[in-house]
């Protein structure tokens, strides 16, 4: 156990009690006793069974639905519980949220639209959070919406040892990193110098009419960088696939071998389990254990969870040490 987080205490929901139960196997910070569950309307109810007067809370929840509670639900419940957290006496309460809800609404693009990642930042504030860490957030700028310390980790700054041992395998020149949109550049770029690998730019036309809907995917590189290659995709969130399928088909079309796929949030709403098992281009599926996979991993084999619990447990003995958490990067 650290030395210096004796006074630290773990609480968590319903969203992922596996990550919770991990963060506090490896810190030896103790989880607090709590129950979260529903009345027959759906009203949440949280109640903390032990004392937690003047102590320091990690709230571990993120941002997803579960088979028997929406994101929405869990949005709630977490909110219901910093409040129960802050009438309790706590000396102070750090949100571990790795995947933040409502993120892709992070800006006014249109008349009459609301600033959604804007307005779930003051309700988790004015809850009374004092930090914040997140994992890849869908735009960084979201970060601007607190005025409480928010610590944004980057996925793909944890996957280079990991990359390079399991799928490189010494032969870098049978790879090629794509970016599968315009939005994901950055992250793909930093993901391209990690690896020493040349960078791919997909460019997607939507039709706007129909959510989730791609009409063709654009591939912006050199031809003779993709043949026989095995791309590298990677990208912040998977929620229906659609445009991660679209990507992997016109990167194929484009004279790959086949693809391996770096999703930092694996939401995989319907039918995007479908879509994966039935992609024969896709060979492997890398997720960050932001979201439970558990369900997932049984009903596609090509899906593998990469364990986010060490690298938060580590920035948790930084931050209560007093420590750079860039260093860890």
């Amino acid at each position: 156990m650290y030395e210096d987080i004796d006074n630290a205490r773990i609480l968590y929901g319903n969203s992922h009690p596996r990550l919770a139960i991990n963060i506090s196997k490896l810190t030896g910070i103790p989880l607090i006793e709590c129950v979260c569950n529903q009345f027959a309307n759906k009203e949440i109810n949280v109640s903390i069974k032990d004392n937690i007067r003047n102590k320091d809370i990690l709230l571990i929840q993120t941002g997803c639905s579960t088979d028997k509670m929406s994101i929405n639900d869990i949005l709630m419940e977490t909110l219901i519980m910093i409040d129960a957290c802050k009438r309790s006496s706590v000396k102070s309460v750090t949100l571990i949220m790795p995947h933040y809800p409502y993120s892709r609404q992070d800006k006014k693009d249109e008349s009459r639209a609301p600033i959604s990642a804007k307005l779930v930042a003051g309700m988790l504030t004015g809850a009374g959070i004092d930090r914040l860490i997140v994992m890849d957030l869908h735009a960084s700028q979201i970060q601007g919406f607190f005025d409480i310390p928010v610590d944004n980790l980057y996925f793909v700054n944890l996957l280079k040892d990991y990359i390079n041992k399991e799928v490189i395998k010494d032969k870098p020149e049978d790879f090629i990193v794509i970016s599968p949109d315009a939005g994901a550049i950055k992250r793909n770029d930093a993901l391209s110098k990690l690896l020493s690998l040349p960078l791919g730019i997909m460019h997607k036309q939507r039709n706007y009419s129909v959510l989730n809907t791609v009409i063709k995917s654009v591939l912006i590189c050199d031809k003779e960088l993709i043949q026989n290659k095995t791309a590298i995709i990677c990208d912040d969130m998977c929620d229906t696939g659609g445009s991660l399928i679209s990507a992997v088909n016109s990167v194929m079309d484009h004279g790959a071998k086949d693809v391996i796929c770096i999703i930092t949030h694996g939401i995989l709403s319907e039918p995007a389990m479908d879509r994966l098992n039935l992609c024969p281009n896709v060979k492997k599926v890398i997720i960050s254990s932001s979201i439970d996979q558990k369900e997932h991993l049984e009903r596609c084999d090509k899906i593998y969870e990469f364990n986010i619990s060490p690298i938060l447990s580590g920035i948790i003995k930084r931050i209560y040490n007093g420590e750079s958490v860039s260093e860890l990067f």
